[in-house]
């Protein structure tokens, strides 16, 4: 598959002043660039200052670099100009470029999908540059990096060698039409199948694991009005997220906030003070607050005074039985009074407690974080890896004896699932949702 037309593209790192930004062009007509801006051509790979000059007008002295395509990202002649990072230089340099024939912006993505087409890298490891700019946290850095690296691809190309290998064996059985199969050739069959099935349902299992690396771990904190769940979240945030006040009901809505915690990434989820209400807006957010309890990892049950409801908790909240509470005993500075139930006792005021609390979120969560790097982490791989399973689950339903095609066509299919996991797809259409979410310029 090519690119969808033959044009050479440009963009820069950045679209606001800085220090300095990177003009990318890719494409056929990128070798003309010294043409174009007056100024001795390099050897490749070779980074030198050149002064940029059009019409006799000096537009920058920049560094540039020759990238031809055999040793470029794109797999395109490519040239980079290092400019100054100024908006009116960068304005220059487009409207030079935007006036001469085949030459036009690059789309978003567009030269990582270019670098994906022309076979530079695959399409684990395109979505893996997009991780790492998305990056908030270092286990979502790591495992971006460790994708970029070739980690998963790994992975999935030895789910397609099994698969054909175990297609060998069904070519070898086809063979055997006419006579007995033989019993150790359908053995060494059935445990491939086995174990290969094994593989990737356990990867479509972890994959639920690494989207709370990708997206976050979530953390409802619960409670009725004034027990300090507000206070609480602007205290682990630092930040002024949540409206504090002595009014009962002043959280109508979610009020969210990503933290880093040692790696982690956590959302914290404020919600509305659960209690009876005939008030429809404060209602409405008590629903919302039970939705989003029913959805999180982790619950912090705040109580100040009087006992924690322990067994109102678990009948009505923890719809999700892997959601892990923990009891908080708030403004431990004007109630000491204790709590058989309470996990920990703080006080948001003077931040005693804070810190073991912090501490008891990241050991729990920590638990439930996948140990390896190689792990499905977008929806469309987990689609392909779905289809592939299916495909492989029919075949304990065929007779190796009487339906050996239809378990070969099913390989097939489990084969070509899998290959589009890594391999470029050919639907233009699919490929610009792809790679529609990244920045201009990568």
């Amino acid at each position: 598959m090519k690119p969808k037309n033959n044009d050479t593209i440009f963009a820069s790192s950045s679209q606001f002043k800085s220090a300095i930004k990177i003009i990318r062009i890719s494409g056929e007509k990128a070798k003309k660039i010294p043409l174009i801006f007056n100024f001795k051509k390099s050897r490749p790979r070779e980074f030198v200052l050149r002064k940029l000059i059009y019409k006799k007008n000096i537009i920058d002295y920049a560094p540039v670099i020759w990238l031809p395509k055999s040793r470029s990202f794109t797999g395109e002649d490519t040239y980079e100009i290092y400019i100054h990072g100024s908006i009116i230089i960068e304005k220059l340099i487009y409207k030079v470029l935007l006036a001469l024939k085949g030459f036009r912006l690059a789309e978003p993505g567009e030269f990582t999908k270019r670098a994906t087409i022309n076979g530079n890298i695959d399409l684990i490891q395109a979505e893996s540059i997009n991780d790492i700019i998305n990056s908030q946290t270092e286990k979502q850095l790591s495992i971006a990096q460790s994708q970029l690296e070739g980690s998963l691809s790994k992975v999935v190309n030895d789910w397609r060698k099994d698969i054909v290998y175990m297609s060998s064996l069904i070519e070898s059985l086809i063979d055997f039409s006419d006579e007995d199969i033989p019993e150790e050739l359908c053995n060494l069959f059935f445990n491939k199948l086995k174990e290969v099935r094994i593989k990737i349902k356990n990867s479509i299992k972890t994959a639920k694991l690494s989207s709370f690396i990708k997206d976050g771990f979530a953390v409802a904190i619960i409670g009725k009005p004034n027990v300090g769940k507000s206070s609480l979240i602007n205290t682990l945030t630092k930040l002024n997220t949540s409206i504090v006040s002595e009014i009962p009901g002043t959280t109508r809505d979610i009020i969210q906030q990503k933290i880093d915690l040692k790696g982690l990434p956590i959302i914290l989820y404020d919600t509305a003070g659960i209690r009876k209400t005939k008030n429809v807006v404060e209602r409405k957010g008590i629903e919302l607050a039970l939705d989003i309890m029913k959805k999180s990892n982790l619950i912090l049950n705040l109580c100040d005074k009087g006992k924690f409801n322990q067994s109102a908790l678990e009948q009505n909240f923890l719809i999700n039985s892997n959601v892990k509470v923990i009891n908080v005993k708030t403004k431990a500075d004007l109630n000491k009074t204790k709590d058989k139930y309470s996990h920990i006792e703080i006080s948001s005021k003077t931040n005693f407690g804070i810190n073991m609390l912090l501490e008891k979120i990241y050991s729990f969560l920590s638990s439930l974080e996948p140990k390896e790097s190689s792990l499905i982490t977008s929806e469309r791989q987990i689609l392909q890896s779905k289809k592939a399973l299916n495909a492989l689950n029919r075949i304990k339903n065929l007779s190796i004896v009487e339906e050996t095609e239809l378990i070969a066509e099913e390989l097939r299919l489990a084969s070509n699932h899998i290959s589009n996991i890594t391999s470029i797809i050919d639907n233009e259409e699919i490929l610009d949702k792809i790679f529609s979410s990244f920045c201009i310029g990568k």
